[in-house]
């Protein structure tokens, strides 16, 4: 037995006897109630610890990632022209590299829930942090367009394996009262990361000529920082390690949290700790043995209907906010819209922004909320699709921008309603799951858009109406609001 099973096997001796204090009384539907004052909510505690260092740190890392995928993907929008230029490239081609990394997005969203419920938070998030820094470098190397296409599809793999690991440790790490507000400076840093790719491109492209290389080294380097800050500063989420039964390195990393924030109001007793270890168990007890990281358990139970709504939210949101985002430059070209590619693209971003900022006000605003301002995201981006019908020739790129505001702020409400809504347990495999399902709404909306473009050149945003108002339809039967609750009580 090495020494650090001996101090838990020493400190922890009387886990046993702290599991008989729970009593357990059996109730119709096989829920369950617990006798005990011995019980402290982990989201209280944390709330006690309070937001600091330790969080800080890690929001950090997630931002400048964010910052770095956001770079990439202004990259790859002003490659295309420079590559068809240089390699000669078809059409087709161009379409199938867009192919490539939303079905990479899909993959990767679907093994990153799996992954991650089973084996922590910490080592998912460093694996997929380094393998993307070297795609990306990797991609500086490439010769071919095949080659390029590989690179793309496997960057899309590890993006979509990120996004739900970070956003899932994230949430975990923090107090009940920021959780909402603190989600929005992740989804923030990408569209920052767009600008930061733009003022990279206005130093080094002119036009189709200039180093695309180049530029992809520099859009890279945020993404260097960030793995070796990872190696640094990121921890396993103490609320997955007590529910794992790791209460030693659970309360080791809830020591240094403590110890990094330099609080005062909570101290971790060892009343504290059997607190703790009380609550773990109760809340093991609801989950019951049958709950583990699978596709199947999204499917069990009452847990069936809130995973079919949340995917069909995805599935409308994924499709509205891709296709506004892939057809406006085209329809804006149709137009003979005035404006140079590159504006276009920062006034898209500087939406993105905007959107992140208003929803990080108001998510925590009681009456609105999550669910609530999914709900008038979706109408008010429904009214701005439809408009198009009629004003499209004078007023496109406005009603284009103001439609993506709101449906960027939809990704936000969407991220942490999804979040809140599934246990710890599953938390990365719900969310991963959703994520995915929105992808394959992406994935379709190309060729949908296809079809009725035939009719018009603006049939496109009546399906992109349709699509968000059908989402608040979907919206509507959440059965309640995640506002305020604890994150382990909403299921």
């Amino acid at each position: 037995m090495n020494e650090l099973e001996q101090q838990e096997a020493s400190h922890y001796s009387t886990i046993n006897e702290i599991k008989s204090e729970i009593q357990v009384i059996s109730q119709k539907e096989e829920n369950s109630i617990i006798k005990s004052d011995n019980l402290i909510n982990f989201d209280d505690t944390l709330t006690q610890i309070g937001f600091g260092r330790f969080q800080i740190m890690q929001y950090l890392v997630s931002i400048i990632l964010g910052i770095m995928e956001g770079a990439q993907i202004t990259i790859f929008t002003l490659m295309i022209p420079i590559l068809k230029n240089e390699w000669d490239i078809s059409e087709s081609i161009v379409s199938l590299q867009t192919s490539f990394i939303f079905i990479g997005f899909l993959i990767g969203s679907m093994l990153s829930g799996q992954f991650t419920d089973r084996y922590g938070r910490k080592f998912p998030f460093i694996f997929s942090t380094l393998f993307t820094v070297l795609i990306c470098f990797a991609t500086i190397l490439c010769t071919n367009v095949y080659q390029l296409l590989i690179m793309r599809g496997l960057m899309g793999i590890f993006v979509g394996f990120f996004a739900p690991c970070c956003v899932t440790l994230l949430q975990e790490i923090t107090p009940n009262n920021l959780r909402g507000q603190m989600t929005g400076s992740v989804t923030l840093s990408v569209a920052i990361g767009q600008l930061y790719g733009f003022f990279m491109a206005s130093l080094i492209l002119d036009g189709i000529n200039g180093s695309w290389r180049w530029l992809t080294f520099l859009g890279s380097l945020p993404g260097l920082l960030a793995l070796i800050l990872s190696l640094i500063y990121i921890q396993e989420s103490p609320r997955y390690l007590l529910l794992e039964g790791k209460y030693y390195e659970a309360f080791q990393t809830l020591r240094l949290m403590i110890q990094t924030n330099k609080t005062t109001e909570f101290s971790l007793t060892i009343e504290n700790e059997h607190k703790l270890v009380i609550w773990s168990l109760y809340m093991n007890s609801i989950a019951k043995k049958t709950e583990h990281a699978s596709f199947k358990s999204l499917l069990n139970g009452d847990r069936l209907y809130i995973s079919l709504v949340l995917w069909s939210i995805w599935f409308f949101l994924c499709f509205a906010y891709y296709g506004n985002l892939m057809t406006m430059p085209q329809i804006l070209y149709q137009l003979k819209d005035n404006q140079s590619q590159l504006q276009q693209l920062v006034y898209a971003c500087l939406s993105d922004i905007l959107g992140a900022i208003l929803a990080t006000l108001i998510i925590d605003i009681k009456g609105l909320g999550r669910k609530n301002s999914l709900i008038i995201g979706f109408i008010i981006a429904a009214f701005f699709s439809f408009l198009q019908l009629y004003h499209y020739q004078n007023h496109f790129a406005i009603l284009a921008i103001l439609q993506k505001l709101f449906l960027s702020m939809n990704y936000i409400f969407c991220y942490q309603l999804t979040t809140e809504l599934y246990p710890t347990k599953l938390r990365t495999t719900g969310l991963g799951t959703a994520v995915a399902i929105g992808r394959l709404g992406v994935i379709l909306m190309p060729w949908s858009c296809m079809i009725v473009s035939q009719y018009s050149i603006i049939t496109p945003f009546l399906l992109f109406s349709i699509a968000s108002f059908l989402g608040s339809i979907f919206t509507c039967f959440i059965p309640f609001d995640t506002l305020g609750k604890s994150l382990d009580n909403n299921n």
